[in-house]
């Protein structure tokens, strides 16, 4: 991928070397699996919130929820209450946004075509991160339905 610096004029990315992947490596193998999750899940949400009302937004999200049903028993309480919270925040700021998009009309450039599909198992079911589809209006909680916009 090329990135554009100061002067306009676009170049490649430097890739690391490897001595720069050796020292990464070092850094991350002690590196606690709480901390590596907790700095995953951040990036996830980070990137869904500048998404936010984007299809590709609810993607970053069912993929943080799922993933975060997944790993939760792994967590401390604290991060594990920090991750969903955050997680939460993110999910409402969705429908809001998804919403004012929806009566808007707007489209943007380079979104996924189309809403991403309810995520399958445990954690679809667990939650507002339930997505739209057949089964968010087949008699399921009103928190699953948190992803339909208009509701």
């Amino acid at each position: 991928m090329s990135e554009t610096p100061a002067g306009g004029q676009p170049h490649e990315a430097r890739q690391p070397s490897a001595e720069d992947l050796r020292a990464y490596f070092e850094q991350l193998r002690p590196m606690p699996a709480e901390h590596v999750l907790t700095e995953t899940f951040s990036s996830l949400l980070m990137a869904a919130q500048a998404k936010l009302g984007r299809n590709d937004a609810r993607l970053l999200i069912d993929t943080a929820g799922q993933a975060f049903a997944h790993v939760r028993q792994y967590l401390s309480d604290a991060a594990a209450n920090q991750i969903e919270q955050a997680l939460n925040q993110v999910r409402m700021a969705q429908v809001q946004a998804e919403q004012a998009a929806a009566t808007s009309g707007r489209t943007e450039e380079n979104d996924l075509p189309h809403k991403p599909a309810a995520p399958a198992g445990p954690a679809a079911s667990s939650g507002p991160a339930a997505s739209s589809g057949p089964a968010a209006t087949s008699g399921q909680s009103q928190t699953s339905k948190l992803w339909i916009p208009g509701r």
